[in-house]
């Protein structure tokens, strides 16, 4: 099989198409250009002949979006392998970054042209500061997801990938920020209840804040003695819905001192708890909402303080920095913070484990002898001493 191109004459202008045969049936594809039609058909034979030909069932993008909605993502949420706010998120996403962009394009002209145009206008918002590198990823992955799903048999929506070469951007490293402990002080100063013990726990159990909004009094071991207790971490909230915590490593108990106990048990005696027994809880028992408790209450807390704007998930950066500068050790700061593995740890807080080491070793050298060099007993020690000591008196 080999193709032709058929001309036409229309009222609109000459039309260029692409003949061929496939699956038993002929196939037409018009062009304007008399090239695009020969380059197009020289693509198609080659398929044809290779067998990976495939049929394109063309659609607007936007339907192509709402059947992988209802067809992919729903099932992935009724099987387990998606949670339900993770499948929030990429509905919020699609609606308000992909589809007033890609929604009119018909699947078999999403162009690559189209997706770099797209990629262009996203890096200037990043330049901008008003978009971060990682959404865009998460953008882009997403966008992914879409396009192997319409391009599967199955489907057939696109027999092409207009993504081909669009690469994801480097994660930038930057420094988590954090308070110092005289800036703990003045936040939970300024703070007054209820929210003080919010903040009581965002600093000192380094919660997330999903989980610290859904945590209720079941899930408070007391200890029963003067050493503390465990909170476990069961649940997370997200825009409303109650769900599991972010990863596996996340459902866990969290180590608390006997002081934050007594912090809650004081609370507790204020606002007792409604049924189903959500500590931060609304007048009718529901959890509090965290975006909204952020916005009505702690970004007005920090100016009353005269504190830098901060998001509330700094102060889970600042539970990991106290712990870290008291000399814990990695494994014991991932394993209270929930992290999938210990490299998360390390990626996130590895500068401040290396500050901690310099002073380690500033602590340990008081304890080190400051007489005689211990290699000064050999000839070679000797050259050595020698050598430095003129080393030094050079350099005075």
């Amino acid at each position: 099989m080999t193709g032709s191109i058929v001309t036409r004459e229309l009222k609109t202008g000459r039309r260029y198409y692409a003949v061929w045969r496939a699956n038993g049936r002929q196939k037409w594809k018009a062009f304007t250009r008399r090239k695009d039609a020969e380059r197009y058909l020289a693509t198609v034979v080659k398929a044809v002949h290779d067998g990976t030909y495939q049929d394109v069932h063309h659609l607007p993008m936007t339907a192509v979006f709402d059947r992988w909605l209802a067809s992919s993502l729903e099932l992935r949420v009724k099987q387990g392998l998606l949670k339900p706010s993770t499948a929030k998120s990429y509905r919020s996403m699609l609606d308000t970054h992909l589809r007033p962009v890609f929604g009119e394009y018909r699947s078999d002209r999403l162009t690559h042209a189209a997706v770099s145009q797209w990629a262009r206008t996203m890096a200037d918002a990043i330049a901008e500061g008003s978009l971060a590198p990682k959404y865009y990823n998460n953008l882009l992955n997403l966008l992914h997801s879409i396009v192997a799903w319409a391009r599967h048999p199955a489907q057939g929506y696109l027999a092409h990938d207009p993504l081909l070469g669009q690469k994801r951007l480097p994660k930038p490293r930057v420094e988590r920020d954090f308070l110092e402990p005289h800036e703990i002080e003045v936040l939970l100063a300024h703070a007054i209840p209820p929210h003080d013990t919010i903040l009581h726990l965002a600093v000192f159990t380094g919660l997330r804040r999903g989980e610290l909004f859904a945590l209720q009094w079941g899930d408070l071991d007391w200890g029963g003695n003067v050493e503390g207790g465990r909170i476990w971490v069961k649940r997370s909230v997200y825009q409303g819905d109650v769900t599991t915590p972010k990863t596996e490593q996340s459902t866990r108990p969290v180590d608390v001192t006997q002081r934050t106990l007594d912090q809650l048990a004081a609370y507790r005696a204020v606002f007792p708890p409604f049924d189903p027994g959500y500590v931060f809880r609304t007048a009718k028992g529901t959890p509090l909402d965290p975006d909204n408790w952020c916005k009505r209450h702690f970004l007005p807390l920090l100016e009353r303080a005269g504190l830098r704007k901060i998001g509330l998930h700094a102060l889970r950066h600042t539970y990991a920095s106290l712990l870290i500068n008291q000399g814990e050790s990695i494994k014991y700061v991932s394993r209270q913070l929930g992290h999938a593995a210990i490299q998360i740890t390390a990626d996130l807080y590895g500068h401040l484990f290396r500050e901690t080491s310099i002073v380690a070793m500033r602590r340990l050298e008081l304890y080190m002898p400051q007489g005689k060099d211990l290699s000064e007993g050999t000839e070679a020690g000797a050259m050595m001493g020698r050598s430095s000591r003129a080393g030094a008196r050079q350099a005075v």
